[in-house]
Parts: structure tokens; sequence; C-alpha cells
């Protein structure tokens, strides 16, 4: 069966077994690093907003256990966990007085997102890209974010100097960063795969659907004889954009009281380490390519450079 007709035959068999009045959309969703996926939604007239089920991974899975009973069943099961069942008021979008406190940014590579930066305000750092979004509260059940594009700029009157000194004062307060060494998330990592599974049933809404993480972490709490720190958001969204809170990577490199090298993990982490011998930088990029090709999925991939922070100059930079 090829991918076309999967589709159309999932979207036929969906459709077959929901309520009147409840309707299915296919459309191409794009995402980071110019990943388009094929995003299916569900609406109701209860609810203006609906989770997005990505069919690109059913398709892969219908290749090795093909069973459409059972695909049907999980994405029906998928959307009746996510849905939110109240209409969400997106009228204060259009205020930016209204919407400035919600705004925050993320960095994405910048070579791997050339066209979406065409479209969207964004400020070039390093090999990577500031971009911006609204963190919206959709339920108990998590987070949606929706991605500005130059066309808000222009709605709400506002320069992207405007837009980025907001985000700088808003990030961190909707985000706080967790620090912790890498042996305590090792340890309860461990300690989670003797307890009951929880199935926390993520799927994206509005581009992304989140369920929020752990709290900030005080960096006197860290444990000083761990050599690998990991860190992220208290969302565990796009936390690697936590490197840019100001004064954060400073007061890291005072408490290991070393420079810092920073490995890119992924869209939502970094891994930091006090700063080795050059000859070792070639070392941790591979560490890092590796990950990027064989852990993470396109859209989680940050970059595969690694980065310096120098204590004395105060600042981040590529290692060469």
């Amino acid at each position: 069966m090829t991918y076309e007709q999967f589709k159309a035959e999932i979207c036929r068999q969906i459709q077959q077994r929901l309520d009147p009045g409840t309707s299915i959309q296919l459309q191409p969703i794009h995402k980071n690093n110019g990943l388009i996926l094929d995003g299916l939604t569900i609406s109701t007239s209860q609810s203006n907003i609906s989770p997005t089920i990505f069919l690109n991974y059913y398709y892969e899975k219908q290749n090795i256990f093909p069973d459409f009973e059972a695909i049907c069943r999980d994405i029906l099961l998928t959307y009746e966990h996510n849905k939110p069942t109240e209409n969400m008021d997106l009228d204060f979008f259009t205020d930016y007085e209204l919407v400035k406190d919600h705004l925050a940014y993320r960095i994405v590579n910048y070579e791997k997102n050339k066209e979406l930066l065409k479209t969207v305000p964004h400020l070039k750092y390093l090999d990577l890209a500031v971009i911006y979004y609204c963190l919206l509260k959709i339920s108990k059940k998590g987070s949606a974010t929706i991605l500005i594009h130059n066309s808000h700029l222009k709605l709400w009157n506002i320069s992207s100097a405007m837009l980025h000194k907001q985000t700088c004062q808003t990030t961190p307060q909707l985000l706080p960063y967790d620090f912790s060494s890498m042996s305590a998330i090792l340890s309860e990592a461990f300690n989670d795969t003797l307890s009951p599974l929880q199935d926390t049933g993520g799927t994206d809404l509005s581009d992304l659907y989140s369920i929020t993480g752990s709290p900030h972490t005080d960096l006197s709490a860290t444990e000083s004889f761990c050599a690998m720190y990991v860190l992220t958001n208290s969302h565990k969204l796009y936390g690697a954009s936590c490197i840019l809170y100001p004064g954060l990577l400073k007061r890291i490199a005072e408490q290991l009281d070393a420079d810092l090298l920073i490995l890119p993990s992924s869209i939502h982490e970094v891994i930091i380490l006090p700063a080795a011998s050059p000859r070792r930088h070639a070392g941790f990029r591979n560490m890092v390519a590796e990950i990027n090709q064989t852990e993470l999925a396109v859209d989680e991939v940050l970059s595969s450079r690694i980065y310096y922070y120098s204590r004395s100059q105060k600042a981040l930079s590529i290692c060469p």
C-alpha cells in the first residue's frame, strides 16, 4: 500500500467511526528543520481547537505491523485523551498588550530553516537563529504554541527588536531553567523503570502539545562531582534556548569553576560540562553527530557544532 492510499484509507475509516457533526482534516504541517508531516485533526462544534495527530508515524508502523483496526483505535484514543473540552478565545491575540506576557523565544538551526526564516522575525546567533512564539495554556493536560510570523508584527505595530526585548524578559519567567547533573537524571530514569508507566498521551496541538516538566532546580543543589549536566527548562519545551538566559551561563561557569563546553543534544536541552582539552573537541563533535543521526527525529536536531563559554570573555562561541 502506498502512503497516499494509506492516508486516504485512514481518513475514510476514522470518519466512519466518528459521531455526526464531527469532521476531519488532513493537511501538511511544517515542522523544524524543513520537515513536513501530514497532520490529521478531528474537529467538533464544542471546541475551536484540536490536537494534531501525525500519520507519518502510523504509516511506518503499518509497514511493520499491518493492522488497520489497531491503528484506527490508537488514533481515536489519542484524540480522546488530548482533545480540549472548551473553546479558546483567541481574540486577545490581536492585541499586543494582552499577548506580550505570553511571548517567548527559542533557537533553531539557521541553515536548516532558511525557508522558514523568510517568513518569521528572527535574530541570527552563531550558527543558530532565535525565533519567537506565543505559549498558551490549553488545559491541565498541556500547552500549545503559536509561531510568530512577520504578519503578526504588522498586526501589533511593533518591530522585531521590540519583540526580542520583550521575550528576553518573559521567556525566563514563563519557562524557568532546570539544571541537573547527568547522574541525577539517570538515577531518576532508573527509578522510573521500577514504577508503573504512565501514558501522558502527548500529541501535537497548534504545532506542539506538551506536558509540563519538573520545576526549576537551584544551581546550589546540583551534584558537584558529576562531570556532565543537562540544561533545559521547566516544561522541557525548547529548553536549549536557556543558553540565552541573561547571566545563566556565567552562573553555571562560576558554580563549576571552569569554562564550559556545551553540546546541543536537541532543541529541548543541551549538555554542559567543564571545558576539556581542545584535543577532545573532535570526540565531542562526533558524539553530537551520532546523537543527531541515531537518536533524534529530524525536527529535534539543533546543531552538529559544539560551543565554548569563556568566563574571561563572558561569551559563547563555536568551537573551532
